[in-house]
């Protein structure tokens, strides 16, 4: 463990910040980018880790939005664990035993490589985005976050990533500009298609309902890979890349399946906090089942739940613009059929888009990291794309 001055310093910074957390509970404190580095820079340490990334997890859910405060008892054994924890980097003194211990802790805290998401439907403002977000800033295994944004600037969801939550500096943040979304919205307990006003009428559509939202996807885990590739290459080998574009040529794939779309403008918020534009980026993960259809999309989700073997957690879905009301004359069907057909429950994520990719229709597709081979791209026009992520 480390003896230094500026180690003791850090945990003594970052004990301060959880017990001022805790103490004041959800309505009053929404930590800082210096908050949440002073936290994760004990949790490098593996004392920091045993000791600090239960009690962040149960945080999350203490402090979020949704939960209740904790309780008055919790609250002191959590101050009092950071308080042994920096004593104990503070003495410097670990046995192997002790050492190996911390360490295994530490890796049955981590959650593995899932992905949370939810839809935050409109009016948008700085203040409920950061407040909805705010759980996702103490996980310590996040590698990729994406927004899927309906009339929200992208200035707006950049200064809430790489303001307060200073997510920017964990991982990378991609943000879509899209005509229509589609999430898990928590106060329906069911996923919601929300569209452009008017989207769709060029082709001789309804036109969209209209309306104000942004999806957010957190990616986490080792096992998810982003990129901002271009269209002669970058994506990282894995079983399935979830691709956007903002209208330029895909990446090609060297190992694995590729789904997404086409959205109005992709863009990356750096770790220095510039909000840039990039042709396109990519969130590649070990494996997925991928279906594109046409057709009836309770006959697709049942397939490619039968393929995948269990219900996921969370799903990526691309459908095109035409689709959705456009097709069917009111929001919500397709999301409806996958719940028949025995999705219910699990979350979707994803756009409509002015162009999807997928594999070719038919039987839906297992993708895994293991053997990937290369594979083209199909781009398609009036089809969706369903992804069931494994978990």
């Amino acid at each position: 463990c480390p003896k230094s001055g500026a180690a003791r310093l850090a945990a003594a910074a970052a004990g301060t910040v959880l017990a001022t957390a805790l103490l004041r509970g959800p309505a009053a404190f929404v930590p800082t980018s210096a908050d949440n580095h002073a936290l994760r820079g004990l949790t490098r340490t593996s004392v920091g880790s045993a000791v600090v990334e239960p009690l962040l997890q149960a945080s999350s859910s203490a402090m979020g939005p949704m939960g209740a405060s904790m309780p008055a008892a919790g609250v002191a054994a959590a101050v009092g664990c950071i308080g042994a924890g920096a004593v104990g980097l503070a003495a410097g003194r670990r046995t192997p035993t002790n050492q190996r211990a911390a360490k295994a802790n530490a890796v049955a805290c981590r959650a593995g490589d899932v992905i949370e998401t939810f839809l935050l439907k409109g009016p948008v403002t700085e203040s409920n985005l950061n407040m909805k977000c705010s759980p996702l800033a103490w996980h310590m295994d996040l590698t990729g976050i994406v927004f899927f944004s309906l009339g929200v600037k992208p200035e707006l969801i950049a200064a809430v990533a790489g303001g307060g939550l200073g997510l920017h500096g964990v991982c990378p943040v991609y943000i879509a500009d899209c005509y229509g979304i589609v999430g898990w919205d928590d106060a329906s307990k069911s996923n919601v298609e929300l569209m452009e006003k008017g989207c769709g009428q060029e082709f001789g559509k309804v036109g969209g309902a209209g309306g104000e939202g942004v999806v957010v996807v957190a990616f986490r885990g080792d096992g998810h890979k982003p990129t901002t590739p271009d269209g002669s290459g970058g994506l990282a080998g894995a079983g399935l890349h979830m691709l956007v574009t903002g209208g330029d040529v895909p990446a090609p794939s060297t190992a694995g399946a590729i789904y997404g779309g086409v959205a109005k403008g992709c863009y990356k918020l750096e770790h220095s906090g510039d909000l840039v534009r990039v042709q396109q980026f990519a969130v590649s993960s070990p494996g997925a089942v991928v279906t594109s259809f046409e057709g009836d999309a309770t006959e697709a989700a049942t397939a490619a739940l039968a393929k995948a073997g269990a219900k996921p957690a969370a799903a990526g879905y691309f459908p095109c613009f035409c689709r959705g009301i456009n097709k069917y004359g009111k929001d919500g069907v397709e999301p409806e059929a996958f719940a028949a057909a025995g999705l219910d429950g699990t979350r979707l994520f994803g756009m409509f888009a002015q162009g999807e990719f997928g594999p070719p229709q038919g039987e839906p597709m297992a993708c895994q990291v293991d053997g990937a081979k290369p594979m083209e791209v199909s781009k398609g026009s009036m089809i969706s794309v369903l992804s069931l992520y494994s978990k």
